[in-house]
């Protein structure tokens, strides 16, 4: 992840030099094509950031061109979200190009924002800050132009970073640092809590630099990429909403007990605010109180039977998920964070591990196929003409076929607790994985496979897949089960475990 900014000169001009001008070219952009519309937009942005134009014209192009950008990349998004790793090579190339534009964008607003705070050095020192500072706080015009280019740059992180999310990777630590240079420098200009308007994310609302700071840390805080796609949706959107609740400390509250547990953030770091202060001439803290009220109020309210809709949770918002994921982000923002049920050890070990239902009930029975207690008289009349016709050589053949195709893969084991453990492997070696699959796994120290579930899976680096696995305790018995319900037939006999 690259922030140096380019070189700009006159050669080679992007397809508009004016707001208007983009605008007119934004009639030929197909926006219900994401892919060209994405190439397009790609081409533009990486020529207008090597030509020299006005800070002025240049954030007007940019105002211009945000809004079609979102909406494009919120359709191309769909593509990818919610998607098992490894992603499929369309899945991958639409993720990569969509991180790619919100790149590009966030560099086109932070050139912007580096103009007016350091003269187009790229680099936010103390002393041009220092000097800038005086004439902002003489000039509230000035300020409302530093306030306005240092949200825009930030909301664009907090875009691109859900993305990264939604693509199943964290943002890495060049993200995290270039975040909290940007917020420091608004705040050394004095301009960090300075109401301005952002029609795009927040309609007739007011927002702040403040605001968009906060709702990365929110989103991160509530580790969003071990939700499904449509919660996820959801956390996001009261991450924003409510970014404008959060306060900013430059010490710690004298007295919690009463108050919302505030999350710590060193602004010289390379890493997201948590919940574990560290000795820093540089830490802050968020507070949480305002956004506490609000969460246990439309908590309270649900219960009582009022609708998400009504509470300005969204018109998508269901029960009784909203209400699980209310608790859930309220835990995450404002009481401490998730505490674990176990202490985690580190470990260095080789495991088995096996991904699926169906497959893993394949091998605990034995590698042997499902085959229903009690069958149909169809069923029955196939299985006894497939007898005729071939014997018993057509079971022996499957039987024998899947063990030669084995669903058991070698992981990496990296942690371990009596509930749950994380596990890592090379990315294209094996089978697809997502949240929220069951899985068996076996370490060397174990003479049988345990069940559990899938919480999150993870893209690391270029070439690795990380996994957090939650045991389910008990020996797994493979069984067929069905439904039987009084004065109704009885249900299909389907694959089950007994624990």
């Amino acid at each position: 992840m690259n922030f140096e900014l380019p070189p700009t000169g006159t050669e080679q001009a992007p397809a508009f030099l004016t707001a208007a001008a983009c605008e007119e070219w934004l009639t030929t952009v197909p926006m219900a094509n994401a892919v060209q519309a994405q190439s397009k937009f790609l081409q533009q942005l990486h020529l207008l950031h090597r030509f020299t134009l006005s800070p002025t014209e240049r954030f007007s192009i940019l105002e211009a061109l945000r809004g079609p950008v979102c909406a494009v990349q919120d359709d191309a998004g769909k593509k990818f979200a919610g998607k098992p790793l490894p992603f499929a090579p369309h899945e991958q190339a639409s993720l990569e190009s969509t991180l790619s534009v919100w790149h590009a964008l966030a560099i086109g607003y932070l050139r912007c924002f580096d103009a007016l705070c350091c003269g187009n050095t790229g680099v936010f020192s103390a002393p041009l800050l220092a000097a800038q500072h005086a004439q902002i706080m003489s000039h509230p015009e000035l300020a409302g132009r530093a306030a306005k280019l240092a949200q825009r740059t930030l909301s664009v992180f907090a875009d691109w970073q859900v993305d990264f999310y939604r693509g199943e990777q964290l943002p890495d630590a060049l993200y995290w640092q270039k975040l909290h240079q940007i917020f420091s420098a608004a705040e050394t200009l004095g301009v960090a809590t300075r109401a301005v308007t952002d029609h795009v994310r927040h309609g007739v609302a007011h927002t702040s630099v403040l605001a968009a700071y906060a709702e990365c840390h929110l989103v991160s805080a509530a580790n969003v990429y071990e939700l499904p796609a449509r919660h996820l949706g959801w956390v996001v959107r009261w991450a924003r909403r409510w970014g404008p609740k959060i306060s900013l400390l430059k010490a710690p509250p004298e007295d919690i007990r009463a108050r919302a547990v505030p999350l710590w953030v060193d602004v010289e770091s390379d890493i997201p605010a948590s919940y574990t202060p560290q000795p820093s001439s540089s830490g802050r803290w968020l507070e949480t109180p305002e956004l506490r009220k609000s969460l246990v109020a439309r908590i309270t309210l649900l219960a009582q039977g009022r609708e998400p809709a009504e509470l300005q949770l969204g018109e998508d918002v269901t029960q009784p998920s909203g209400t699980l994921m209310l608790q859930r982000v309220l835990q995450r923002w404002c009481k401490g964070g998730a505490p674990r049920r176990h202490e985690r050890h580190a470990a260095n070990a080789d495991c088995n591990f096996i991904a699926g239902f169906e497959a893993v009930h394949f091998h605990l029975s034995g590698n042997k196929l499902f085959r229903a207690p009690s069958r149909s008289d169809t069923e029955l009349r196939r299985e006894r003409e497939k007898f005729e016709t071939f014997g018993d050589r057509d079971s022996r053949t499957e039987t024998a076929g899947d063990k030669n195709h084995s669903h058991v893969e070698n992981w990496h084991l990296d942690d371990e607790s009596a509930g749950g453990m994380r596990i890592t492997r090379p990315l294209k070696e094996g089978a697809r994985i997502g949240a929220g699959q069951m899985v068996a796994i076996k370490t060397a120290d174990s003479q049988r496979f345990t069940l559990g579930s899938l919480r999150w899976a993870l893209r690391e680096g270029d070439n690795s897949l990380a996994a957090g696995i939650q045991l389910f305790p008990g020996e797994a018995r493979p069984v067929a089960i069905r439904v039987v319900e009084p004065g109704a037939d009885s249900g299909p006999w389907c694959q089950g475990f007994l624990l």
